[in-house]
Formats: structure tokens, sequence, C-alpha cells
């Protein structure tokens, strides 16, 4: 018995991590400033680490850069390629898509200040994370593109849409909206944070997106 509640005690004392201390305030510096205007100085005062803690966790300012996209990344595509498999029937497409939208509307809002920084690189093309975008974030878009094209050959979208074109499109319309969820919330009391109001988006944006792709009865 002594030893448990030593051992829980023990637990609450225990500091937060020092890596994620850091990558928390590398995210939220990188986001604000991008990658040339963050310094390693800030990141380490917000995080209220020494400087020294970087170079032996991500090796300098590129790899804690890196790493901010790659740990995202790599979340991002596990879970798509979970929700995004083959659809073998309308219903079961529509299902599909709107899990996709919910998670991805989920973890772009809690995690806001990696997502600005995904769409500043997106606009700068920065070669730092050229091949993290390309084994993560690019094959969320072939993932769902896959999916699409699977439907086209069952017959469960029209054949004569593009695509590359309709995938663009749902990518642009989520990330978007989650982008100036703010402006929603400050003009039109409207935000995605609203589970409510993120149900009505959600289901609105997959009426209006399906009923312009399905076969017509």
């Amino acid at each position: 018995m002594v030893e448990k509640v030593c051992t829980f005690f023990s637990r609450k004392i225990i500091p937060a991590d020092t890596r994620d201390l850091i990558l928390a305030e590398a995210r939220k510096c990188f986001s604000e400033k991008g990658f040339e205007g963050a310094s390693i100085r800030d990141i380490c005062d917000g995080a209220k680490v020494n400087v020294s803690a970087i170079k032996y966790h991500f090796g300098g300012k590129e790899g804690l850069y890196r790493e901010c996209f790659k740990i995202y990344g790599e979340s991002r595509l596990s879970s798509a390629s979970k929700i995004l498999t083959k659809a073998n029937s309308v219903e079961e497409l529509k299902l599909r898509i709107k899990l996709f939208c919910e998670d991805f509307i989920k973890e772009g809002l809690e995690n806001m200040h990696t997502t600005k920084m995904i769409c500043r690189e997106i606009e700068t093309e920065n070669p730092l994370i050229d091949d993290i975008f390309k084994e993560t974030f690019l094959k969320i878009y072939s993932t769902l593109a896959e999916m699409f094209e699977d439907a086209k050959t069952k017959n469960l979208i029209r054949k004569d849409v593009e695509t590359l074109i309709i995938t663009s499109a749902f990518f642009h319309n989520l990330t978007t909206t989650i982008r100036t969820n703010h402006v929603g919330e400050k003009f039109f009391n409207r935000s995605l944070r609203d589970p409510i109001y993120s149900e009505l988006f959600i289901n609105n944006t997959i009426a209006i997106f399906f009923d312009g792709i399905k076969i017509q009865e």
C-alpha cells in the first residue's frame, strides 16, 4: 500500500518532458515567424529550457523544424489510411468522407500552430521539409484521390469528373475553413469548435459536394 502511494505521488511531481515542451513552443514560434524568423533563443525562453536541449534532442534548429512536421504528418497519415479505404456503396463512401472530415477538423483545430506551418510551407515550397511532405501530407491527398478513383470504377460517382480536381476542391474547402475559423467566430458567431455547427458544416459540405459528383438517378 505504501509503495503504491509513493508511486502515485512520484508520478504527480514529474515535470513535463523537455522534448515535448520544446516542440510545443517551437510550433508556436515557427507558425508565427516562419523558419527564418523564429530563433532558438525565443523557443528556449518560451519553453524554459537550456539552449543545449535543442541540440541534444533535435540536433539543431533544422532538425527541430522537421520534427514538428514529421510527428504530425505521420499521425495524420496513419489516421487517414484507416479511414479512407475503398468503399463498396454510396452510403459507405459518404460515411468515410464524413469520418475523414471529423478527424481532419478536430486535429486541425487542436494543432492550429502546425496547421498554419503546413499552409505556410505549401505556399513557400520550403525544401527543408520536401521529403516529409511527400511521405506524409501528400500521401494523405493521394489516399483520398485513390478512394475517389476507385469509386469511379464502381460507378459510385460520375466518371466524367477529374479525380485530382475533386480531391483538391475537397482539401481546399476543409483547410480554408479551418484557417479562417476565427473570422466566422468574430463576425458570424459560427465556429467549428462548436460541435453542433461542426456537424452542420460537415453534413452540408458532403451534401453539396457529393450531390455534384454522384451518379444521377
